[in-house]
């Protein structure tokens, strides 16, 4: 008994030691906050639970947390499994990636991942020497935020994919049958509602020869005004 209650501490404690501790000066972004980014320096490292490559980081990256009071500088994290939208956003296609902002400029880190590495980045302003992202990769750009609604979009259509398949009972086939039929029909719709915007635009067929027809008129009547003024006026 004193054997196996002796076991059940020391791997207690091994979990305990080898487990990274969480930095009370981490800053946990979401879809609500991400937008403080965009003033003052920040490094923002995205994540995801099921990651190897980020549970390696977690330990660096709780202690470089640690000394940002220290350095100015603000260190957050993303799980990109809670909050698809940011994933989307910053166009996140790899795990774990890791961003500088510095007033609302974007720039992707790619230089070692360790404590030393993140503060010497920081001290020495190597920020200035990477690209900053393009305007149209901007994360508060619209068509940045139009690419995070879709991902949020397609998270939420597999969510209800697997609700429909676990807790319905839905058979596979059906359901893909069914996101099928929606997405036909909604791609219809919008053919149609674009198709409209185009005729009105730029009429063609009927709409496009009555449209002709009708500037012929007022060309024609202009021409005749122009006429009447050119003949002289008769006099008593």
């Amino acid at each position: 008994m004193t054997s196996h209650l002796s076991l059940v501490v020391f791997l207690t404690f091994i979990l305990a030691t080898t487990a990274a501790p969480q930095s009370k000066y981490l800053i946990h972004l979401h879809e609500e906050n991400w937008q403080d980014v965009l003033k003052g320096e920040w490094l923002l490292e995205f994540h995801a639970p099921w990651c190897p490559a980020c549970k390696d980081l977690a330990k660096s990256w709780n202690a470089f947390a640690d000394w940002s009071k220290d350095l100015n500088v603000n260190v957050a994290e993303v799980d990109v499994t809670q909050n698809p939208g940011l994933s989307g956003r910053f166009l996140v296609t790899a795990l774990p990636t890791i961003y500088h902002v510095k007033d609302g400029v974007f720039r992707q880190y790619t230089g070692p991942r360790d404590k030393e590495a993140f503060i010497t980045f920081v001290e020495e302003k190597q920020w200035q020497l990477v690209e900053p992202l393009p305007n149209y990769k901007h994360p508060d750009s619209a068509q940045m935020g139009v690419v995070a609604l879709f991902f949020k979009l397609s998270m939420a259509v597999r969510d209800l994919h697997n609700h429909l398949i676990e807790d319905k009972g839905v058979p596979a086939w059906a359901s893909y049958s069914l996101f099928a039929a929606v997405t036909l029909g909604l791609g219809c719709i919008l053919g149609y509602f674009i198709v409209c915007i185009i005729d009105a635009v730029f009429p063609t067929g009927a709409a496009a020869q009555k449209a002709a027809q009708k500037k012929q008129k007022q060309d024609k009547k202009l021409s005749e005004e122009a006429k009447k003024e050119k003949e002289p006026k008769k006099t008593k």
